[in-house]
């Protein structure tokens, strides 16, 4: 599914964590998706949540957390996402530059609204058609 250019960015796991620890990086990123809408993948979601499970937050950090996740909007998976994973993951692995499946939905949500991914990680080079917005 290819939609015209959206008004969308789709922010990553890493993004997110800047964004919650309040990261002298995260100006960077803010400055970026001024007057975009800003989604994150279901994938991003659990992981932010495994995170905060695994490091044993108390109640208020993990109420904390809720509030803060609020202001985006969670991309759930669906017949289409499922589609652009899976191709996605199949390109990658026939050129030899595999990708982990966590990865991969959170590239392949942001590929299927057609706009660009904010990330700090570094692997999503090469990916056609992925707009990257990553801090130097």
């Amino acid at each position: 599914m290819t939609l015209a250019r959206s008004a969308y960015i789709v922010l990553d796991t890493s993004v997110v964590s800047l964004f919650l620890r309040e990261h002298e990086q995260s100006d960077y990123y803010r400055a970026q998706i001024t007057g975009l809408r800003l989604a994150i993948s279901f994938q991003t979601l659990e992981e932010l949540w495994y995170g905060a499970y695994n490091a044993n937050w108390g109640k208020s950090r993990r109420d904390a957390l809720t509030l803060f996740l609020e202001r985006y909007e969670v991309i759930w998976s669906d017949p289409d996402l499922v589609d652009v994973c899976a191709r996605l993951r199949s390109e990658r692995r026939a050129v030899g530059r595999e990708l982990g499946i966590a990865d991969a939905w959170v590239a392949a949500t942001a590929l299927m609204l057609n706009c660009p991914r904010a990330t700090a990680d570094r692997d999503f080079a090469g990916i056609p058609d992925l707009q990257l917005i990553r801090a130097r």
